[in-house]
């Protein structure tokens, strides 16, 4: 649920307050105009628009999953416009199903995702207490406005309500049970014996001949491919940020010039009770269930007419001042921690207001010395890539030799290992690297390359240091290959001789048992098994559950294992799974995965046709 946010928030779950759901409602910035690009539509599904924002995050988001299941992949291989075709049909299909259950008449209350919300952790300072600005700081970072954010929360529920309706308004018949059984729970007896590769590479005895014979037939097979070994200069903000100090005075002076904008905070957690127009009589009966010591949290579920925040004693979360409409925020500075204000108007309606709790963020250099510092850096840092970036291109554009270069840079000139142009280690494994390593303008004209960006504020400029030729490996070389290649040759054929002779035996009437003590060979006999029976030996198990059931003969078949023995199998009887045998636990299982199944087999069917249907243009 809600995996499109997940990915986008780096893996941080979100919780927050019903703060979201109404504070914005209050103070009229739920939804933030956007300009440029991001703005632009993408696609126009049935006449709802994606935004190109929508894709560029999408696809952020497919890049960091793929980085995630993939470790030490080449993050400059994921290309934008490799991965923009499946994210826009991504996006599409998310926009149809949302359709589609809204013209279902399906919806997504405030309260509902209040709840959700409130109910998951994140947004919390380290006391477990909501951080509007972190918050904030996160939403925006990703691209939301607090309008587009709730948008998307409702539209990853409504989807999760639309398909999870598929598999709860399924079941399963009785005669499909039936059927499910008899296929899971089926049993299958069999025999069979193992003729192993490896005494069979053992018995092979090579000369020198067939060695030298096999070599020369298989030559193309051995030979070395071109290589180049290049100079390089890499650039990158380590190489001045690692060794970078500030001195205080400079830390200081940043303090002074921003401390006028770093004033200590005031935040201040609110409680209410919403009534839209309420009568003297109710506001005369709520002050007096106050003052008799009722709960104000009791009450505001009883009388609040804001469902977002009733079922949470009307806790709207912190503000620093500015969150609320003026007369709220004036009524909520006069109170003292858990005080209860006098009737306060809004354009909501009327409000009794609860101070919570105030928080305090001092704010002195002590406490801002270290972001100054780094703040500092990072700028040191920019100033010194711009500048050695703009001179690296301008010093290396027909350079003759790139260890000048760097002298006068005051960086290092570097030589990698041979490598192909499949690459190689460190800096060759760099897809930009080896391409322009084997580049006609760095290869044939012995031109420096252009400045290559390799991703992460890193740079690197190379230049041919040595060809390499492809060439012909000597037997001298390659003789341990060789023998190995040839051996596991023989030995397979060998081994393939044999098997056929022991397979010819077993079909012409002699029993698995008989030909495999006769022939020394380990043999097993496997009873009434079904697919789950564990204890057995996986990979022959499931080729026993591939062949044909039959009643009438035993079915003799052969194959080989991944290890390269031979095994011949002997399948002696095939009883089918009964349903009547089954726990209620079990059935129910059944019952589910069938369910689940064909929830599937039909959801992928709508989907189908209602993108077939569909009005896109991209």
């Amino acid at each position: 649920m809600l995996d499109s946010f997940r990915h986008n928030m780096k893996g941080i779950a979100f919780g927050i307050v019903i703060l979201i759901a109404i504070v914005f409602a209050f103070s009229g910035i739920g939804s933030l105009s956007m300009s440029g690009s991001g703005a632009d539509t993408a696609v126009i599904v049935n006449g709802e628009k994606v935004t190109e924002l929508s894709v560029l995050r999408a696809i952020s988001s497919e890049k960091r999953r793929i980085l995630n299941e993939n470790e030490g992949l080449d993050a400059s291989l994921l290309e934008d416009e490799l991965i923009r075709p499946q994210v826009v049909e991504q996006l599409i299909g998310r926009r149809l199903l949302s359709q589609a259950a809204k013209s279902g008449g399906m919806g997504i209350s405030s309260r509902t995702t209040s709840k959700l919300l409130l109910g998951t952790p994140a947004f919390l300072s380290e006391d477990g207490r909501f951080d509007q600005d972190l918050y904030l700081y996160t939403i925006r970072a990703q691209g939301y406005t607090s309008g587009t954010f709730l948008e998307m929360l409702r539209d990853d529920l409504l989807i999760e309500q639309y398909v999870r309706g598929f598999v709860a308004s399924g079941f399963v018949t009785a005669s499909e049970l039936d059927l499910i059984a008899s296929i899971t729970e089926q049993q299958r007896s069999y025999y069979y014996l193992t003729l192993p590769l490896q005494p069979a590479v053992d018995a092979v005895d090579l000369s020198d001949e067939q060695i030298a014979t096999y070599y020369e037939d298989n030559n193309q097979r051995y030979q070395a491919p071109e290589q180049v070994i290049i100079d390089y200069i890499e650039l990158n903000p380590e190489l001045f940020s690692a060794t970078q100090s500030v001195a205080e005075e400079q830390i200081l002076a940043r303090y002074e010039e921003q401390r006028d904008s770093l004033e200590s905070t005031t935040s201040r957690q609110a409680a209410h009770i919403l009534l839209a127009q309420p009568s003297d009589d109710v506001l005369a009966e709520i002050n007096e269930k106050l003052a008799a010591g009722e709960a104000f949290e009791a009450l505001a579920k009883e009388y609040s007419e804001d469902v977002g925040s009733a079922d949470f004693g009307g806790d709207l979360g912190y503000t620093s001042g500015d969150t609320f409409p003026e007369s709220f925020e004036t009524a909520l500075e006069a109170l003292q921690v858990g005080e209860v204000s006098p009737p306060v108007s809004t354009d909501s309606g009327i409000h009794l207001i609860k101070l919570l709790d105030i928080q305090e963020k001092i704010v002195d250099f002590d406490s801002e010395r270290a972001r100054i510092e780094q703040e500092l850096v990072t700028e040191l840092t920019d100033v010194w890539l711009v500048e050695k970036l703009a001179n690296l291109k301008e010093l290396s554009y027909n350079a003759e030799n790139l260890a000048e270069i760097a002298t006068d840079l005051e960086l290092t000139a570097q030589i990698s290992e041979p490598f192909t142009r499949a690459g190689g280690a460190g800096i060759s494994a760099n897809p930009a690297v080896y391409k322009a390593a084997f580049s006609s303008q760095v290869l044939e004209d012995s031109y420096a390359s252009d400045v290559l960006e390799l991703g992460d504020d890193r740079y690197v400029v190379l230049k041919l240091n040595k060809s390499i030729p492809a060439r012909q490996k000597a037997l001298s070389e390659v003789r341990g290959a060789v023998v190995a290649s040839l051996t596991d040759q023989l030995a397979r054929a060998n081994l393939a001789t044999r098997g056929a002779e022991l397979l010819a035996r077993v079909d012409s009437g002699e029993d698995i048992e008989t030909v495999a003590k006769a022939e020394d060979l380990e043999w097993q006999v496997v009873l009434d098994a079904k697919r789950s029976t564990g204890g057995t030996n996986n990979e022959i198990k499931r080729f026993a559950f591939q062949l044909p059931a039959t009643a009438t003969e035993d079915l003799i078949e052969s194959f080989y294992a991944r290890s390269g023995d031979f095994v011949v199998l002997a399948l002696t009887s095939v009883e089918a799974g009964d349903s009547s045998k089954l726990s209620e636990d079990q059935k129910a299982s059944l019952s589910y995965a069938g369910v689940s199944s064909t929830g599937g087999r039909e959801l992928q069917a709508v989907q189908k046709s209602l993108r077939d249907n569909a009005d896109v243009a991209l």
